[in-house]
């Protein structure tokens, strides 16, 4: 199953418990009859679910399927989050084999912060109503989920372009690799191939299922949402580092592409 069907997956809470620091594992490995996701608040611990394993920190998840051994170890005291669930509908142990990967470290920090801040508000609670609060908050972090994963899906798409079967498109793919954070003309590359624009354009599609524009503008979108997060640059200079004229244009590709202007996408996900 691929990234954009798993947003399909609705999630039914069965636990949730709350460490506002847990110092150690009562067991370094262990499995579990239904879901278990870990929420890491603060702190670091190393894992390890089958081929799977590494280091998890704050601000990401660990999603452990049903039957699969868990082999953890404490590297820091956590602020943790154990919510139990299953998938509606479904075989549990279907969809295990099916996930891009078990860590998730989603990019919208500020509505990750404010889904742990109820999870933490309401993990006592029983009463109907804040117990249907609590299964909303999980199946919107699992949404938060899904898009990251499938945002690793589109970048892999990119990165598999070389692995085209016509060798001088896969000539092109590295060429704008290499060219698409600096202002050139597609005319450029083709006169390059010896190809005029619109044959170019043509077998590039053919190869890849998108013209070379729409392959350089996913690749600068990338960089300047990257840089929006990372960096106090402003949308000039933004514009400048992806290839873009100026920032007024970036804001207009930007939008269109993202659903909202790169101010908004930086005020809404930095913390």
């Amino acid at each position: 199953m691929d990234a954009p069907a798993l947003w399909e997956q609705s999630l039914i809470m069965f636990s949730h418990t709350y460490f506002e620091r847990k110092e150690k594992f009562e067991m370094n490995a262990d499995s579990y009859p239904i879901w278990m996701l870990f929420i890491v608040e603060s702190g670091k611990f190393r894992f390890r679910i089958g081929a799977e394993s590494g280091e998890i920190g704050a601000g990401e998840l660990i999603y452990c399927p049903p039957g699969y051994m868990f082999h953890r170890e404490m590297v820091s005291p956590l602020e943790l989050h154990l919510i139990g669930f299953e998938f509606t509908g479904k075989q549990q142990t279907e969809l295990a084999p099916l996930l891009p990967s078990v860590k998730s470290h989603p990019t919208d920090r500020k509505r990750l912060a404010s889904n742990f801040a109820y999870l933490r508000k309401l993990h006592l609670a029983v009463d109907p109503r804040r117990a249907l609060r609590k299964q909303m908050i999980l199946n919107d972090i699992w949404q938060l989920t899904c898009e990251v994963w499938e945002g690793e899906h589109q970048q892999d798409e990119l990165a598999r372009l070389a692995d085209s079967e016509d060798t001088l498109m896969n000539r092109a793919a590295e060429w704008l690799y290499q060219h698409a954070h600096i202002p050139f003309g597609m005319s450029e590359l083709s006169s390059l191939l010896g190809l005029s624009h619109v044959q170019f354009t043509r077998r590039f599609r053919k190869s890849f299922r998108m013209t070379p524009s729409d392959f350089v503008k996913s690749l600068r979108i990338r960089k300047a949402a990257g840089l929006l997060l990372d960096t106090d640059l402003t949308l000039n200079q933004i514009a400048t580092s992806c290839g873009y004229e100026n920032g007024f244009y970036l804001s207009r590709v930007f939008a269109q592409n993202m659903g909202m202007s790169p101010t908004k996408y930086r005020e809404q996900n930095r913390v």
